[in-house]
């Protein structure tokens, strides 16, 4: 791998034409013809890049500016492992997620939706504790030993960039993470030789803030409690939790240890429904856009007077339970008996009439009895439907059948799945959750 690593190092630099974008970035062809993805370069651009493996490159410079260019807003845009787009206009990122999506699955969409807001709109935020920052080049000579808390640069889960704040996320999670990186604590983990007890915060807005600490049970009780009530004095904080993990994985799960401070639920106001979620659920990172997502949802369903909604890969049935009222009859099926929990405890809450079961959707599905019109809305999590839920759906009755991707490349997969039984895509949205990044949600309406 080292010898590897000197080799790309001195390979020459090619000049890339940015023309497109694609799930993992920016993408474009050099002199020669040949494609290359080149994280962070903007689109439209032409930059210099040091090739590497798998037809990725390295951004070294911008040659040629966009015709129109925007200035990223955050200190440490292209260090971190988050945002690649800050330099290309909203409109234009927007444009470029539309054209990727219509490219990859094959049909065409309607005009790309989104909430107005291209910053402040994360209403979760992960950070990691650790002992070794990064040093961009101009810094490379200088001391990056200590207690850092930030996010991982790309490829560097051993290292920290830090942060005070995150132009993506909320005020609210911003005054936390300014608390949080104030005062430090420590020792923080440190990946390599497993030692260390800071570990990892995570910050979610709700209609409050629920602050989650996550340490090695080694930690001292009392330092915890010390940073606990430092976060719990922070405006518009409403719970503060402690997780322990002894974990080798950098993944912030483990076992809740105590409740410091308040609540440990996130209350989530989504259209008509009042949403009540376990710190740890799943919701969708943008609650603005998560609106506009489920309206499109709701347009693709059309028409559903006496019908069934089934509601599969349901999570905490958010969008069942925002459309339930639409339809007769709900079926929601999800593979975790915790978030099924979730989701039949929200129904009775809001008065949403529903069943809900835990199971794969290819085991529960086969054996429900559903009567009269069904509408079918799919919802998997990045690597698409099950290869038997697809075959199974492909060849079920129903009047629509929606499918929500967050990766359109497996849109495009199980596309060819359920047209082979008999459906056809009749119609295909895009709304973007996610600015500053190439994720995008695809919404596809597939009828007999």
């Amino acid at each position: 791998m080292g010898r590897r690593g000197r080799r790309n190092k001195n390979r020459e630099p090619i000049e890339v034409t940015i023309t497109h974008l694609e799930p993992k970035g920016a993408a474009g062809v050099d002199g020669e013809g040949k494609s290359w993805r080149v994280r962070g370069a903007p689109l439209g651009s032409v930059v210099a890049a040091r090739p590497g493996r798998k037809q990725t490159a390295r951004l070294l410079e911008v040659v040629q500016p966009a015709e129109e260019q925007a200035t990223p807003v955050c200190s440490v845009y292209g260090m971190c492992g988050g945002c690649q787009l800050q330099d290309t206009p909203i409109e234009a990122q927007r444009q470029a997620k539309q054209a990727m999506v219509e490219r990859l699955v094959g049909h065409e969409s309607h005009a790309i939706r989104g909430a107005d807001a291209a910053y402040g709109y994360r209403n979760k935020l992960e950070l990691s504790f650790g002992v070794r920052r990064y040093l961009p080049e101009a810094d490379k000579d200088a001391d990056s030993h200590g207690d850092w808390v930030g996010f991982h640069p790309p490829g560097w889960f051993s290292k920290i960039v830090p942060i005070d704040e995150c132009p993506l996320a909320t005020d609210g999670i911003n005054r936390v993470v300014g608390a949080i990186s104030a005062a430090v604590p420590g020792p923080a983990w440190d990946n390599q030789s497993h030692t260390g007890h800071w570990r990892h915060v995570v910050i979610r807005q709700g209609n409050g803030l629920v602050v989650n600490l996550v340490t090695h049970p080694d930690v001292d009780p009392q330092a915890v409690a010390s940073v606990g009530d430092r976060l719990a004095a922070v405006d518009g904080v409403e719970g503060v939790i402690w997780t322990v993990t002894d974990r080798v994985s950098d993944v912030a799960q483990g076992e809740t240890r105590a409740i410091l401070h308040g609540a440990s639920t996130v209350n989530i106001d989504m259209v008509d429904v009042k949403m009540t979620l376990p710190h740890d659920a799943f919701f969708q990172v943008n609650t603005p856009g998560a609106a506009i997502l489920f309206e499109t949802i709701s347009e693709a369903l059309g028409v559903s007077e006496g019908a069934t909604l089934l509601d599969l890969y349901c999570g905490v049935g958010a969008i069942g339970l925002v459309l339930g009222r639409q339809f007769d009859r709900v079926i929601g099926i999800e593979l975790l008996e915790s978030a099924i929990d979730v989701a039949r405890s929200n129904a009775v809450s809001n008065g949403v009439e529903g069943e809900w079961y835990a199971g794969p959707v290819e085991a529960v599905l086969p054996t429900l009895d559903i009567e009269g019109p069904r509408h079918i809305i799919v919802d998997p999590p990045r690597a698409g439907l099950h290869p038997k839920a697809a075959k199974f759906l492909a060849n079920m009755s129903g009047e629509v059948l929606v499918y929500v991707a967050c990766s359109p490349s497996s849109l495009s997969r199980d596309r060819e799945i359920l047209e082979s039984g008999g459906w056809r895509l009749e119609k295909l949205w895009t709304v973007d959750l996610f600015p500053q990044t190439p994720h995008v949600e695809a919404v596809a309406r597939f009828i007999r």
